[in-house]
């Protein structure tokens, strides 16, 4: 475990009581990371354990969600820029509420978590005790800004396990931030595939009001310069030349769709792209694609990549992050170095006249069904509050699990 020595185990909840559990984030924004909060407070065992969010900034677009799981929110209200004194209001909420178990999501949420939980280890009094402390890395998290790589490493020497959500990212937690491998766990996201699966592609398509016929590429991402939407657009204008049948539909919002759109006219695209916005219905729209496209630059694990082969989709990705990890390139999509237009519609017309387009998605789907299941990960997470709470299941009980 960590802390100073003698530090004492977390308070353990009353006899036939759920172990308090608290998830800071930043927000409930829409962004995969919230979704996955989201989906593992849904699966979460409740006579174990009782969540609570703790959003640092704003309540953000899906903390409606909240009500409808029954768990209750606080927003603390984080100062611009570093804020000294969060640390201490933090630290004061997690007493007050009696949190035994302090789960942070990406570098801000746990730098401030994992010292205000340090705060009440340090001050607890014979007989006590103070909150665990888990993160769960969703991202690379900046492996190149030397900064935040040491802000990264001081909040890991506070915390109790680092859970990485890919081989990818786990590499940059051990060679990078050269976080402690006892503390490192991998549990992959997971997604619902009684949700997320092949359906009627008409009724998608006439959901989205797009053409009925034709050769559909589909993108689920924030229009944010990551996702690197300005190459899809470059690529699919190239395909357009071969495949004038082809359209191109954005879902998602973001800073960057004025530019985006304002390219997609230049490039002559016209009506070719549908820019969605933010919907809520993805997983109904998923099967108006024939492809499922994403340029990222950079990923840890693509929640919509998982998605979208669960829907039975033949994916063409970047190959960054954990991408190779969801897609098998050559039997369920194919895979492009990022930046690169022309290799991408390369990649998207080829999958266009592959004759096991179909099979490739249902291979992809197998895969997700295999490794990326809802149920394994909320039983992965579960296993792991259990050992760092001290509830009697061993680290080789949890790899197990």
């Amino acid at each position: 475990m960590i802390g100073a020595p003698g530090v004492r185990p977390a308070p353990s909840a009353a006899p036939g009581r759920p172990a308090k559990v608290a998830h800071v984030v930043l927000s409930l924004n829409v962004g995969g990371l919230e979704r996955v909060v989201l989906r593992l407070l849904d699966r979460m065992a409740r006579d174990r354990f009782a969540p609570v969010v703790c959003a640092l900034q704003e309540p953000g677009a899906l903390a409606e969600e909240l009500a409808r799981l029954g768990v209750p929110l606080v927003v603390l209200s984080r100062k611009p820029g570093l804020d000294p004194g969060l640390p201490f209001r933090l630290s004061a909420w997690l007493r007050r509420e009696g949190i035994g178990l302090v789960h942070t999501h990406n570098p801000g949420p746990h730098l401030y978590g994992a010292l205000a939980a340090g705060f009440l280890r340090a001050a607890a009094l014979p007989g006590g005790g103070g909150p665990r402390v888990i993160h769960t890395k969703h991202g690379r998290n900046f492996p190149k800004q030397k900064r935040k790589v040491l802000v990264n490493r001081l909040a890991a020497a506070l915390t109790d396990r680092v859970v990485a959500v890919s081989d990818d990212t786990r590499a940059v937690a051990l060679e990078v931030e050269h976080v402690d491998p006892a503390k490192v766990v991998t549990i992959l996201n997971g997604v619902d595939t009684d949700v997320f699966r092949p359906g009627d592609a008409g009724a998608a398509r006439a959901r989205l009001g797009v053409p009925a016929t034709g050769y559909h590429v589909g993108c689920v991402a924030r229009l944010s310069p990551e996702k690197d939407h300005a190459t899809l657009l470059d690529a699919f204008a190239r395909l357009r030349a071969a495949r004038p049948d082809a359209h191109l539909t954005l879902i998602g919002d973001g800073p960057r769709r004025p530019a985006l759109e304002a390219q997609a006219a230049r490039l002559g695209l016209g009506g070719a792209v549908t820019f969605t916005g933010t919907r809520g219905d993805v997983a109904e729209l998923l099967p108006a694609f024939d492809v499922f496209a994403l340029a990222s630059l950079t990923e840890g694990i693509s929640l919509t990549l998982i998605e979208a082969a669960a829907a039975g989709l033949p994916i063409v990705a970047t190959r960054v992050g954990g991408n190779p990890e969801i897609v098998v390139d050559g039997e369920t999509g194919m895979l492009v170095p990022p930046g690169a237009p022309e290799t991408l519609a390369g990649a998207l017309e080829a999958v266009a006249v592959r004759e096991d387009r179909a099979e490739m998605g249902l291979r992809g789907r197998a895969r997700v069904m295999e490794r990326f299941g809802i149920d394994r990960m909320a039983r992965a997470y579960e296993d792991l509050y259990d050992e760092v709470l001290g509830n009697g299941r061993s680290r080789r009980d949890h790899a197990r699990g």
